[in-house]
């Protein structure tokens, strides 16, 4: 059947017309995938981090480290004016056999800290943690210190020294159990 209206008859023999998408929309929606695809990638290696072990031994490190260098330092910061206070800061800072030779030495050292009538104050240049054992709760740090020593009426000197000590965990912290001095060998 043919109709006799001519617009009928282009309309029913036009094809639809292809529709085409918009070049924005396309990269638009590139980008939507992408940044999916990278939000996932993120959001999986964030997970892994937050429970990888080594980050919780890292963060020890980072505690050996600075409750280590601090012990180092009040291990050689003195004021002979207030040589009860030091020593009381170092029984603090000391376990085991540090912390019984403090006891025992006590009043020798007090004796000679104020007959020298020095002021002395540390300062860590470098430290870095050498031994960290986790479960056994033991560690050894290496310290590069600087040491300015004020005889009363006298100017300032400064010495440098290259400090080992070594630490053990307690309910209160890490403490210093052991500190010695590391024999510097030129090359």
């Amino acid at each position: 059947m043919t109709s006799t209206d001519p617009e009928i008859d282009d309309v029913t023999d036009e094809q639809p017309a292809r529709r085409r998408l918009n070049p924005f929309v396309l990269v638009a929606l590139g980008l939507v995938v992408v940044s999916a695809a990278a939000a996932v990638w993120f959001g999986v290696a964030w997970v892994k981090a937050a429970n990888d072990d080594d980050l919780e031994l890292s963060r020890m490190r980072d505690e050996v480290t600075r409750v280590g260098g601090q012990a180092i330092i009040t291990f050689n910061t003195l004021d002979y004016r207030r040589v009860d206070e030091d020593l009381d800061r170092w029984l603090n800072a000391s376990i085991g056999p540090l912390h019984d030779e403090v006891v025992g030495r006590r009043e020798t050292s007090k004796t000679a800290i104020q007959q020298a009538k020095t002021v002395t104050s540390a300062r860590v240049l470098k430290s870095a943690v050498t031994d960290l054992r986790d479960r056994e709760g033991k560690a050894i740090l290496i310290a590069a210190i600087r040491i300015d020593v004020t005889p009363e009426g006298k100017p300032t000197t400064s010495k440098y020294q290259r400090i080992q000590g070594t630490l053990e965990r307690t309910d209160a912290g890490w403490k210093l159990s052991g500190v010695g001095f590391v024999p510097f060998t030129p090359a």
